[in-house]
């Protein structure tokens, strides 16, 4: 109810949390509050306050143009969710990197608007990719790139096509 409370004074609300690990908490709860309420052109930003600093510590320290500002990053809701899921995560083996997009895959699924989760969908993708090929779970030095393909294998390559088609006909080296 408080979400579409905010909805009718704002179409992207921003929520503001501690910087501390309650604060994340909260709103990552808040995070799984909306997923389910989600429409085309509603969502949420968050803001974390410094580590240790309440609004009014901030505002105190250092002024209202800090607190703009601050608010100014505000990130995304589809930038928390992602942080939250990939937070200290090792996706170092193909059954980590499915356990990832299952769960994400899980949480989307909950959003009610369909042309919203094939966008967050893309976006998730898209992420997802730069995880794989730039992050933890990128390969090792010297192994073949993601378009590599292995050479094919033809038997009897370089022979005449009469040959290879009948590889009976092929007698091989003389012997001498």
């Amino acid at each position: 109810d408080q979400v579409r409370m905010l909805w009718r004074m704002a179409e992207e609300p921003v929520l503001c949390f501690d910087g501390d690990e309650a604060g994340r908490k909260a709103a990552y709860r808040a995070v799984d509050t909306a997923l389910p309420l989600l429409e085309p052109g509603r969502s949420l930003r968050f803001v974390f306050l410094p580590q240790g600093q309440d609004p009014d510590d901030l505002l105190r320290a250092e002024g209202p143009e800090a607190f703009r500002e601050l608010l100014g990053r505000a990130r995304p809701l589809a930038g928390v969710l992602w942080a939250r899921e990939v937070e200290g995560g090792d996706f170092s083996t193909p059954e980590r990197r499915a356990a990832l997009e299952s769960r994400l895959a899980e949480l989307l699924r909950q959003i009610p608007d369909k042309r919203l989760r094939k966008h967050y969908d893309g976006h998730v993708a898209n992420r997802v990719n730069n995880l794989w090929e730039g992050g933890q779970a990128k390969q090792p030095a010297g192994a073949p790139g993601r378009n590599y393909r292995p050479p094919r294998y033809e038997y009897g390559r370089g022979l005449p096509r009469e040959q290879r088609m009948n590889p009976a006909s092929y007698a091989g080296p003389s012997e001498s």
